[in-house]
Formats: C-alpha cells, sequence, structure tokens
C-alpha cells in the first residue's frame, strides 16, 4: 500500500517541482515539505479515530457557568468543569451560552429570555449558521427556533451582579464542578501531537533512508514548510540534471567529462 501511495503521489511531487524524473521520491517530500502520502493517511485516521471517540481525563478543569434572574430573584444556575488541557476558554464560553440557551428555550413561552454574555467572541460564533465550532451551530440553531431568546453582550467586571455571579461559580467549578462530558475535544489540540507524531515518524524514515542523500546532506530536518526552491535549485542541489556525471550514471551519455576536461557534476560547474 506504501508503494500504491507513493506512486500516485510521486507525478504531482514531479510537475509541483519541476525535477527529473529520476529524482528520488524521498527528496521531493523533504524539498516541498510534504510528507509521505501513507503517513498523511495515518494522521488523519487517528485524528478521526480520537476525535470520535471525545474522551478526555484530567485532574483540573476549565469552568462553565451561567446563572438565571427572574423579577431580580435568583431562579437558576448550572456550572460544569472542562477539560483544561484539551478544552479552551473559549470553548467554556461556548459551553455555558449553550446550556442558557437550553434552559430558556424550556421556559413558558410568554416569557423573553435576555441573555447576556461578556464575551463578544462567542456571540459572534454563535451567529454564524457556518461555524466550524458544532456548540456554536447548535447554538444559532436553537436561536433561530426560539426568536423570544436574545443574545446581547455586557461588559465583564463591571459591576453586573449576573457576570460577576457567573464568573464565580465558574472558578468554583475549575475545583469543584461536575465533570461536563458533552464538549468534543478542539481539533487543533489534538491535531498538533497528532502532527508532531507525523512528523518524527517522517524524520526518522527520511534520517534512515537510502535515497535521496545527496538532499539530505543539504537539509538533513524534514519540515512542513517548503523550500520555495525554483527549478533550477531543485536541479542542482538534487544532482539530477543536465551533467554529463549525471547522464554517464544512466546510461544517456558515453563520457562523464565536463569540456575542461574535470568530471561533469553540478558542483563542479558551480565551483571551477
Amino acid at each position: 500500500m506504501k508503494r500504491k501511495l507513493s506512486s500516485i503521489q510521486r507525478p504531482f511531487l514531479l510537475h509541483v517541482s519541476g525535477a527529473y524524473r529520476t529524482t528520488p521520491t524521498a527528496a521531493l517530500q523533504t524539498i516541498l515539505g510534504i510528507p509521505p502520502l501513507h503517513m498523511q493517511l495515518h494522521f488523519e485516521a487517528r485524528f478521526t479515530s480520537i476525535y470520535r471517540l471525545n474522551s478526555s481525563k484530567t485532574e483540573h478543569g476549565v469552568g462553565a457557568a451561567f446563572c438565571g434572574l427572574t423579577n431580580d430573584i435568583w431562579a437558576y444556575q448550572w456550572s460544569a468543569k472542562l477539560n483544561d488541557n484539551n478544552n479552551t476558554v473559549f470553548q467554556a464560553e461556548l459551553t455555558a451560552l449553550h446550556e442558557a440557551v437550553i434552559y430558556a428555550s424550556h421556559l413558558p413561552n410568554h416569557n423573553t429570555s435576555k441573555i447576556h454574555v461578556d464575551n463578544r467572541a462567542s456571540i459572534m460564533a454563535s451567529s454564524n449558521s457556518k461555524s466550524t465550532n458544532e456548540t456554536a451551530r447548535k447554538i444559532f440553531k436553537n436561536l433561530l427556533s426560539n426568536p423570544r431568546i436574545k443574545v446581547s453582550w455586557v461588559k465583564a467586571h463591571a459591576g453586573n451582579i449576573g457576570n460577576e455571579r457567573a464568573d464565580q461559580l465558574a472558578k468554583d467549578a475549575t475545583q469543584h464542578g461536575q465533570p461536563y462530558s458533552h464538549t468534543k475535544l478542539p481539533k487543533p489540540h489534538i491535531k498538533g501531537p497528532l502532527r508532531k507524531r507525523m512528523l518524527e515518524e517522517w524524520q526518522t524514515s527520511w534520517k534512515n533512508g537510502d535515497t535521496g542523500r545527496k538532499i539530505y546532506n543539504i537539509m538533513p530536518s524534514v519540515s512542513l514548510r517548503p523550500t520555495n526552491w525554483i527549478r533550477e535549485d531543485v536541479i542542482f542541489f538534487s544532482q539530477h540534471g543536465p551533467f554529463p556525471a549525471y547522464l554517464k550514471s544512466f546510461h544517456l551519455s558515453d563520457s562523464d567529462y565536463c569540456s575542461c576536461g574535470g568530471i561533469g557534476t553540478a558542483l563542479h560547474y558551480a565551483t571551477e
């Protein structure tokens, strides 16, 4: 399967780089910052598995909370602890807003509910039906079906009694709150370690490989950043090009000598 995937990837690497068709695939991947296709496949498969499992454990957490006031009386409050190694503060804000919208949607229909949020990013994300955040899309859908629920921004730490109480509840939840298991891990927090693992596997393969050693001597470390070499750079540094030494090694010429009498390598032309 590795060979099949490599044969699929190779023509594209050659076209993008402009390299000679004999240039090793491993060298082209390193020059262009494109990992082997089978490693990218493993990366995507691992990411999908972990993201769907949605499991995480930690001793501490990020707190999420909201509280409800009816006629200046505390009517309801909710708080929970999210995984702070994998869940962000932004996600905690969205989680609290989501739970507040659900709570408000179950109140009597004749009541208009106003939800005050001190995080503009949460409001912006929740007003976008095509948000990349699943929780934000759920909030948008709930608000669309419940027009009596209004969401507005309030300034944080400005003495708003409800805002201050919600903040304290969230802080308390980091130590004593019930774990909240419905929030999926943020994709960047999953992809980071997996991408690092893929790079380590690629680095090992590149270091221990037996092809592309001329490029390895120049670029011993792999990276997802391309070199931005032009075609002539690729030909020169790979030494797969119109040089007598190259042509002779592939039986395309009878001699590997330059017209000056030296061995016609790329380095010879650059230095002599």
